[in-house]
């Protein structure tokens, strides 16, 4: 009788034992967390709903991606956007009192400068009509549909501001205002601070000259990687705002990670989970109209549908498919992906968006590590390196800058990352491409 009194307090005891385990093990389960300890704030949600972060400004939007200090051979520049929305503040807030167009070219225009500019530096071409009227805030007169990549500022000549459009059939769209050079040459000597020495590169008969040659910073001092965890778009909510009401969208799978999407308005197709496409069915892409009468239409459709989530510029016009092109800015720098997953893309109809094509990924609610690379190569080096390949035609090259590139991790984790690796950019034949150890990839 005692040994079964024994047995059963054994017998007891080892079950208060596994149940106890039980609790604890489960306890673990559901409170676990990965080891983040390389990560520099915490985890939020992987998901992410729409969130504009330029907040929708039109200013952030259609933002040079430099500003370069010219004085007396002396260069200076920074893609720092802070600066640069400084700049554009101050240019916006000015009045013009006279606005006149003229065919002189750029060598007169050297003369008017006297070698002591300021000037912005815009990724793609922007009409001029559009940039006075609804950036700079100016009433004009006229109608042209001269289009411009450069502005320059002239606080030297006159004890007034004058602003210089240099369009790309070589007229000059001068512009006098009520702004004070002696408080906008503050304002530079103060920025100038912040700015680093860059240099001009001459690639054509097109970039001959302190006006037109290609500015890029001297020595880049980039040897700094970055790590964040991909955080995607809830496509749920891009559909609500573009296809509409959710009852009235039907949804086929092709697989686990690619989708599309009818509905009366339109058709969407999500590919790999991280590229979206709509195409609307009451526009017909006929002959694709000229972009550039659209560029305000295609802010006001992303700006509406809260489509940028991240640092957005404006970045050209696409030769191709003469698609409107919003690339993605890191650290005031562009974003290039393979996949044009760093880009956004509108394709005009004949009153409304005929295509729109985007990234599924935010650094919105990014978690960043850090790693350390090689300098960049100095930009003569990447000049005489191009200069030299028989393989590459030079004159071709109508841009340089530096940039990242993103790149998805393919590793089956919890949560894959996105990386940026700063590299050299260059445009050839009117496409980007990375530069690498002498080869354009």
């Amino acid at each position: 009788m005692v040994t079964g009194m024994f047995k059963g307090i054994i017998k007891g005891v080892i079950l208060f034992a596994l149940v106890m385990s039980s609790i604890v093990l489960t306890y673990k389960i559901w409170n676990f967390k990965p080891n983040l300890a390389n990560i520099e704030t915490s985890i939020t949600k992987t998901n992410t709903a729409l969130s504009p972060k330029n907040l929708d400004n039109i200013n952030s939007v259609f933002l040079p991606y430099q500003i370069i200090s010219y004085s007396d051979d002396n260069i200076y520049g920074t893609s720092d956007k802070d600066v640069l929305l400084e700049y554009i503040k101050r240019i916006s807030n000015l009045k013009a009192t006279e606005i006149t167009s003229s065919k002189q070219g750029y060598n007169v225009l050297s003369k008017m400068v006297r070698n002591n500019f300021v000037m912005l530096d815009y990724a793609g071409e922007l009409p001029v009509m559009m940039y006075q009227t609804d950036i700079l805030n100016n009433v004009v007169k006229g109608d042209t549909n001269a289009t411009f990549h450069r502005i320059f500022i002239d606080s030297g000549s006159k004890s007034n501001i004058l602003l210089y459009m240099m369009t790309s059939s070589h007229q000059i769209v001068e512009i006098e205002t009520n702004g004070s050079s002696k408080a906008f040459n503050e304002l530079v000597s103060k920025s100038r601070k912040q700015m680093s020495a860059y240099t001009g590169i001459i690639t054509n008969e097109k970039t001959t000259d302190e006006l037109t040659s290609i500015y890029v910073p001297e020595k880049p001092a980039h040897t700094q990687a970055y790590s964040y965890l991909a955080d995607n778009i809830n496509v749920d909510d891009i559909n609500k705002v573009v296809l509409g009401d959710k009852n009235s969208i039907i949804e086929r799978s092709d697989n686990n990670l690619s989708k599309t999407y009818n509905s009366n308005t339109g058709i969407v197709k999500m590919s790999n989970n991280e590229l979206y496409k709509f195409n609307n069915l009451s526009e017909v892409d006929h002959g694709k109209p000229n972009p550039m009468n659209n560029l305000i239409n295609s802010f006001n459709f992303v700006s509406e549908h809260h489509g940028f989530t991240d640092d957005y510029r404006y970045f050209g016009i696409k030769s191709a498919d003469k698609s409107i092109n919003y690339q993605m800015f890191f650290k005031g720098h562009p974003v290039f992906n393979t996949h044009n997953l760093s880009e956004i893309d509108i394709i005009w109809g004949d009153k409304d968006v005929y295509e729109y094509k985007r990234g599924l990924y935010t650094t919105s609610v990014a978690v960043p590590s850090k790693q350390k690379i090689n300098n960049l190569p100095s930009a003569e080096e990447v000049r005489f390196a191009l200069a030299s390949n028989k393989q590459y035609q030079f004159e071709r090259v109508t841009n340089m800058m530096v940039g990242y590139s993103m790149e998805r991790s393919d590793e089956e984790t919890i949560q894959s990352m996105l990386s940026f690796r700063p590299a050299w950019f260059v445009k050839y034949n009117d496409e980007w491409k990375e530069y690498d150890n002498g080869r354009l990839k």
